[in-house]
This record gives C-alpha cells, structure tokens and sequence, in this order.
C-alpha cells in the first residue's frame, strides 16, 4: 500500500504539471536526421531584430471563411473559400478613417512594444497610404511625395468610380513600394494580402502590422500567444467602433502564419484531453456497474482505472511528452485501455461463489494466467513500435506499452487488493458498499 501511494502522490504531481506543446508537430522521429535538421532550422538559430515579425491583420469587408468540402488531410493548402461581405463600401469616408487608423498605429504611445519598429519607424502596412499619395500626385508615384506627407493637405480620397482606372496603374507592375529598404519590392507584391482588388471592386481592404512580440518562426507557448493576441483584439475593438460605421462590415482580426490558431489547438488539447479521460471513467464506471450490478466492484474498478490515468500521463512527463494532438487522442482513449484486465477479474469475482476470500482464489484460478498472457502478448506487439521512425506509431508503441503494464498492476495488485482489504460481501442484483 505505501508503495502504490507513494507511486500514485508521484504520478498525480508529474501529471498536473503536463503542458501543451509549444512546437509544431513532429513527423518524424527525433533521432531521425531530416528531423535533427528541421529542429535545428527551428530551434538553434534564434530570431534577431532585422528578422520579420509576425503579421497581424485588420480587415474590413472579409466574413466567415466558408469550410464547406475542406479536408486538409488530403489537401493541406485548403483552408477554405472567402466570403466577402456584400454591403463593403470603400467610399471616401471609409479611406479616410483607414489613414487614421495607419497613423495611430504609427504614432500612439499605447502600442509601444507591441508593433515592431523598423529604423525607428513601427511597422504598419498601410496601402492606402500610398495610394492616397499616388492619386494625390496625379498618377505618378513619388517616394519623397509619399513620405512628407504633403499630400494629405489636399483632396486626396479616391472616388469609388475613379477606382478602376487607378488602380489598373497603381497596381501596375513597375511600380515600386516607398516603404521597402531595397526599393525592389513592388506595390501589388507588399500589400498582396491588405489589397482586395479583383479587377473591378474592392472587395475588403485591409491594414497590416508586425508583432514585435511573436514571430511566424516556430511556436510559443499559448499564454505568451495570449497575452499579445489579446492587445491586439483590443486594437480591432477600438477601429471596429469607427471605421466600420463608414465601411459597413466588421473588422476581422487575424494573422496567416496559424500562430493564434495553434494558440487555440494548444487549449483544445488540453480541454479535449481533460474531458475525454473524465468521460471514459464515467462510462467505465456505468458499464461496470450495469454488468456486474454491484457498486463496490465498480467503484474499485474505477478507482484502478484512475490510477493508471495518473501513472501513464506522469510517465508521459516524465519521459519529456508534452500535450500534442497525438497526446491529446492517445490521452483520449487511455480509459478504454485500461478497463480490459479489471472488468475480466470484476466479472471472475462478481460470478464466483463464497465469502470474499473464496471469491478472489477462484478469480485468480480462473481468468488469473489469462489476463497475464494477454498482457505479455500486448507488451510484445507494442515493442516493434518503439523503432518506427513515424512518429505517431513510436509513441502509439510506448502509450500502448505503458497502458497495459498499467493497467496488469493496478488490476492485479491494486483492485483486488482493495477487495479482500475492505471484503465487502455482494448481495445478488442489488448495489451494496
């Protein structure tokens, strides 16, 4: 008993201090050396201040992406359709408050150590900015024109009709980005995403600007992602209140690198893993009792099935796992594993004749070597496992391998101890403790 408690305080502390993963998901197996190369491209080289921050975006005019037919398994770049919102209006209003909202982005004190700076200057993709100027200047695309700003002292708003022809030029593939050091990159390459021309409407337009916090290399933990994804949803609440009154739609925030989305997998791993290893005690518990229509055996039961929940996830920690997709599910199914060997020997018990004593020898005669054999065989067809290179069916081998010994041990040595500790005698079709 001092034994299995001392386990047990053990592999509860370990297990309550699992983690969601803050790395993407191996595919192969760590030793693997196309993976040592992947880690060591994603680990070893850390990110420096010239390197690009993660990019945020703003946008006006974009709904809910439609998931109607995607499935990434088969196709990974499939993320979805558009959907546009139809009442959009890119008026002169609505390009008005789009440049003030560049500009405090640019300039308020707030948002210090949030948005990157670059020589100085935060990094905010304004096209509008540009466009503004461009259609200032009278088609002509001055960088010096652009950056003094003496453009705003005019009539500068584009007409909704007027779009189309200016755009055709302002889009134009000569035309080059005043906002790139190089001054290489050109207008419709820099602002790709921010612009939603399709050639004759602006379908949703868009500002960006980059993180000075998160970076679209690797993965942070999910309440680092939190606490920068959280000032920023507060930033859309701020624009949403103004300039959706003029450009009618709503601002979506978000990025395309998956940063916040993996933020998101981070808790739902967690949440899935919580609820899914409850869930299959709690029916563990009712098939148990149902089938042996005894509550003390389906009590004990459960109590052998929690245990090996804990062993097996403070192993995980132990032997460094952190909380993956393939966790989450291994997690997931850990209860269903674990209820073979306890409800063969609940049911030897259960059926058998005599006083408690009596009840444990003849379940131990009867099904004793065959739970034992059955787990010999499991162990040994999870062993080949272990040296897959996939990564999925190594830990599959190693979960597999650790819920049956588990399971053996808590079954055998702890269950049935419990029964002849407490011998509590079974009275035929009704619940008794």
């Amino acid at each position: 008993a001092v034994v299995f408690l001392t386990w047990l305080g053990i592999a509860i502390w370990q297990a309550t201090k699992i983690e969601p993963s803050k790395e993407s998901e191996q595919f192969l197996n760590e030793n693997n050396p196309l993976q040592k190369s992947l880690n060591i491209l994603n680990r070893e080289f850390p990110v420096a201040d010239e390197d690009a921050g993660l990019k945020v975006y703003y946008a006006w005019g974009l709904g809910e992406v439609s998931r109607k037919g995607v499935n990434r398994l088969f196709d990974p770049e499939d993320f979805g359709s558009p959907n546009f919102i139809a009442e959009f209006d890119f008026n002169k209003q609505c390009q008005t408050e789009l440049l003030s909202f560049c500009e405090k982005l640019k300039t308020d004190p707030e948002y210090n150590g949030l948005i990157k700076r670059k020589n100085g200057v935060r990094e905010v993709y304004c096209f509008v900015e540009e466009m503004a100027a461009f259609n200032a200047n009278n088609g002509v695309n001055d960088c010096d024109y652009v950056k003094d700003g003496e453009w705003k002292n005019v009539t500068w708003q584009v007409d909704p009709e007027d779009l189309p022809d200016l755009m055709e030029s302002f889009l134009n593939k000569n035309q080059t980005s005043c906002f790139d050091d190089r001054g290489r990159e050109l207008i419709s390459a820099r602002y790709s995403n921010e612009i939603g021309w399709d050639g004759s409407s602006m379908k949703y337009a868009a500002i960006a600007v980059e993180s000075a916090g998160l970076s679209p290399f690797g993965q942070d933990r999910a309440p680092i992602i939190r606490n920068e994804y959280d000032k920023f949803v507060e930033i859309a609440k701020e624009a949403d209140e103004v300039i959706s009154q003029y450009c009618s739609g709503s601002v979506i925030m978000t990025d395309l690198d998956q940063k916040f989305i993996n933020m998101n997998n981070q808790s739902v791993y967690v949440q899935t893993a919580i609820q899914s290893a409850i869930l299959g005690v709690v029916i563990a518990f009712v098939v148990l009792l149902l089938s042996t229509r005894v509550f003390h055996l389906a009590f004990f039961a459960c109590l052998s099935i929690g245990s090996v929940l804990a062993s097996v996830i403070g192993t995980m920690v132990m032997i460094g796992w952190s909380l993956g997709s393939i966790e989450s599910i291994l997690i997931g199914i850990l209860a269903g594993f674990s209820v073979d060997y306890v409800v063969h020997l609940a049911h030897a018990y259960e059926v058998a004749e005599g006083d408690t004593n009596a009840r444990i020898t003849e379940a131990f005669s009867d099904l004793g070597i065959s739970v034992f054999n059955g787990m010999i065989t499991s162990v040994g067809a999870s062993i080949p496992l272990f040296f897959c290179q996939l990564q999925f069916f190594g830990k599959f081998g190693i979960f597999l391998c650790l819920t049956i010994v588990f399971s053996w041990i808590f079954a055998n040595f702890g269950f049935m101890s419990l029964l002849a500790q407490f011998k509590i005698p079974i009275k035929k079709r009704c619940f008794s403790f």
